[in-house]
This record gives structure tokens, sequence and C-alpha cells, in this order.
């Protein structure tokens, strides 16, 4: 995935799974989905490479509607899950994966190959994150699509009062150029959206479109009704509406940043 030791998320990742079945994950992997389908459309039996893609959660349901992908990433353990969740779903046909140093910019693909690329929640644990940007921009054909997915550096400082109502860890969020993570207990870069949008111009990307994800659900105390059927439908109904919209989605835990290439 990244700058850090691949140890570190081989030895957590039973850990890391159980939290990706979890409600505030699952919404994170259906609105991610929903706007990629916006996004593409019908088109049918594109070639996307998924950066970074883990046990292939965001690969599957393209792979479900027709597109061949290739997930790359740096730990082996993330990889092999991919492969067996592909062969339980009956994709092993569109799903395949390969070991690569990503956080490098080390792709091991045909230049202009790929018509679509996720990059999502990676970009965070990398020290110099353009030559990913730039790796995975030289992968795309022209014309091709580019989807981002990174914290949003407000969301900290929300998430601290509203959620875990601490008023002094929210006021030190506030400057704060880097956040801890609980799971991994490692430090990632937080980076404001303008700042985003320079990155993707630098690396002949151009910024289309941002959508919030998890406008709402990390803000609420609440976690019964989060983990309800019932209470996860709603809250899913309107982070769809919510994630589209300005103010929402600037407070979102998430940004999915969607980009093209230029046709030349």
């Amino acid at each position: 995935m990244a700058d850090v030791d691949p140890s570190l998320f081989a030895n957590k990742f039973a850990a890391w799974q159980h939290s990706q079945e979890q409600p505030w994950n699952r919404l994170r992997y259906l609105l991610v989905e929903a706007t990629l389908r916006r996004l593409i459309g019908d088109q049918a039996s594109l070639h996307v490479l998924d950066v970074g893609g883990g046990d292939g959660r965001d690969a599957l349901p393209l792979a479900r509607q027709g597109h061949t992908v290739l997930v790359l990433d740096y730990v082996s353990e993330m990889l092999a899950a991919a492969t067996q969740r592909a062969a339980e779903a009956g994709l092993q046909e569109r799903v395949a994966v390969q070991l690569a140093n990503v956080g490098a910019g080390d792709l091991p693909v045909v230049p202009g190959s790929y018509d679509l690329v996720l990059c999502h929640n990676v970009l965070q644990y990398l020290h110099n994150p353009a030559r990913l940007l730039q790796a995975s921009a030289a992968a795309l054909r022209p014309g091709g699509w580019f989807s981002l997915l990174v914290p949003n550096p407000a969301s900290e400082a929300l998430r601290q009062a509203l959620q875990q109502h601490d008023l002094c860890a929210a006021r030190a969020s506030l400057d704060a150029a880097t956040h801890r993570t609980i799971l991994f207990d490692a430090d990632i870069h937080l980076v404001e959206r303008p700042a985003l949008w320079n990155m993707l111009a630098a690396a002949n990307l151009t910024p289309i479109d941002y959508y919030g994800v998890r406008c709402v659900n990390d803000y609420l105390h609440d976690d019964e009704r989060k983990f309800s059927e019932e209470g996860f439908v709603q809250l899913m109904a309107l982070e769809l509406a919510m994630g589209q919209r300005s103010p929402y989605r600037d407070i979102a835990r998430l940004w999915q940043i969607v980009a093209r290439k230029p046709l030349n």
C-alpha cells in the first residue's frame, strides 16, 4: 500500500478485515461504488487498475459489472484474500492480483492501457505521493478516469468534538498535518483539497468533481442505530444525497475525488 512497513498491515490484517465489515466501512464501499457507477455508466468491459486495492473490496463490484480488474498491493496477505474473495464470487476470470511496490510508484503495467484507475486510501500513507499519482496517470489511456479516496482534514476535529466529545483533542486537530490511526497506530498525512487539486494537475490529471463519503456517519454517537438494518438503510439514503452537495460533502470523513486524463 505505502511507505509504512508492509508487515504492519500484514500483522493487523485480521483486525482490518473485521473493521471493514462494520456499518461505517460498508457505507464507505457502497458509496464509492455508487459514484463509480455514475462515472462509467453502462460502459462494458473496461480495463480497471486498483492501486493499493487490498483484499479486492472495490474491485469485486466492478468485476460483477463485467469489467476486468488488476489489483496491485504490496501486502501479500491482502492479495491472497482478494484472490479468495474473487473465487468465492465466481469472478476469478475478471480479477487478477499482483504484488507491487505501489508506494514508490512502481506499477508493473503497460502505460496507457487502463480505462479507470482506483487509488483508494493509499495516498495518506505516503511521504511523496507525487510518484504514485504520476504512475497512475501514465497507466491511463487518454480520456481515462481516475478515482482518488483520501481523508478530509476537517473531519478529525469534528469527529473528536461531536462523536468523542473531546473538545481539547478537537482543538488540537485543527492545525494538525497528520493524524494517528487507531488500527494501524501509524501517522497519515492530511492534505487540503486545493493542494490535492494541484497534485493531480501536476500528474497530468484534470480534477472533475469530489464527493463526500460518510458525511454524517462518523459524527453520530448512536452506534446501535448504525448497526440496525433500518438505521443503516436510512443512513445510506442520507449519505447518498449529502455526498453530492456542499456544504455536506465538505465535512465528510473521506473525499472521493474524480479526475480525468486529457485526450491529448
